[in-house]
């Protein structure tokens, strides 16, 4: 398959002329309140001018002043671009799905919807795909041509190796040095609480955060009947249990995995949003941008 035929055309053809007839509502569902990830921003350099009596003095460009001896003010443009950074979980447990669509297939078509849709509004995306580190960092640019050198980089990451989240999410807030947005593309399937801290570490450094966390269904409901083999994806040893004693186990742990995981969100203020992989990717789209 195609870059193309995975980022499915039609559907983001639909989604561009959503961002066209509702352009205030994107913004602010798409970011968490996209408004407050500019106010307060710093602002970018634009050029000089010259000093005028009763000029703020804070904006005196001094370096010209020892350079040329001329009193110069710095100029400055309000930056209005979001800055926002598609985290693409590519561990091994993201390869689940056959038969049927891969958790790391819808992964990659929701990224890149997204990033298109930013693209499109003129804001700025980057990339970066991990596991257990940071495999690959793409900074945020808003050019098309930007948005097809992500596209190749998700599109050629195949899943593999453990998860480790926390320590990527820590990683990953070092790097962002600015203020911005982090939409996390993941399974989840990691300590809650230890994703959470790492969560709050990237709010603490001014990061707005948005998790999509993508299941297939089969993971919700454990539907196999009788003696079923297990086999893990991350380096875990081949099990067998019989599915229907074990389901009632499964689903409370599963449960309670879910339930930790979504109160922590709410407590640090970040919306989680569950996706299946059987689920269209438009009406997920749809569900993510209109609810408020």
């Amino acid at each position: 398959m195609s870059m193309v035929q995975a980022v499915q055309p039609e559907i983001l053809a639909r989604l561009g002329a959503l961002s066209l007839t509702s352009r205030q509502a994107v913004e602010s569902i798409l970011s968490g309140q996209h408004r407050s990830v500019h106010h307060g921003l710093s602002v970018e350099f634009a050029d000089h001018r010259e000093y005028q009596a009763g000029d703020d003095l804070r904006h005196l460009d001094w370096l010209v002043l020892a350079r040329s001896d001329r009193y110069q003010i710095r100029r400055y443009e309000e930056e209005t671009r979001l800055r926002a950074t598609l985290a693409l979980d590519c561990s091994g447990s993201m390869g689940y799905g056959q038969p049927g669509p891969t958790k790391m297939g819808f992964a990659r078509s929701l990224a890149a919807a997204l990033g298109f849709l930013m693209v499109r509004q003129n804001d700025s995306v980057g990339l970066a795909t991990f596991d257990v580190r940071v495999r690959e960092f793409l900074p945020p640019g808003s050019t098309m041509a930007h948005y097809l050198h992500l596209l190749e980089a998700m599109f050629r990451t195949e899943p593999g190796a453990e998860t480790g989240l926390a320590a990527v999410l820590e990683e990953l807030a070092s790097r962002l040095s600015r203020r911005g947005l982090v939409l996390l593309i993941t399974d989840a399937f990691d300590d809650p609480e230890a994703l959470i801290n790492s969560i709050k570490l990237l709010r603490y450094r001014k990061q707005e955060v948005r998790l999509f966390q993508i299941l297939d269904p089969r993971e919700l409901s454990l539907p196999f009947s009788g003696m079923t083999e297990f086999i893990g994806l991350e380096n875990e040893p081949r099990l067998r249990f019989d599915a229907d004693r074990i389901r009632k186990h499964y689903s409370r742990e599963f449960g309670d995995h879910q339930s930790r995981l979504q109160s922590g969100c709410h407590a640090c203020g970040v919306r989680l949003e569950v996706c299946q992989t059987d689920e269209d990717l438009f009406t997920v789209l749809g569900r993510a941008l209109d609810s408020r």
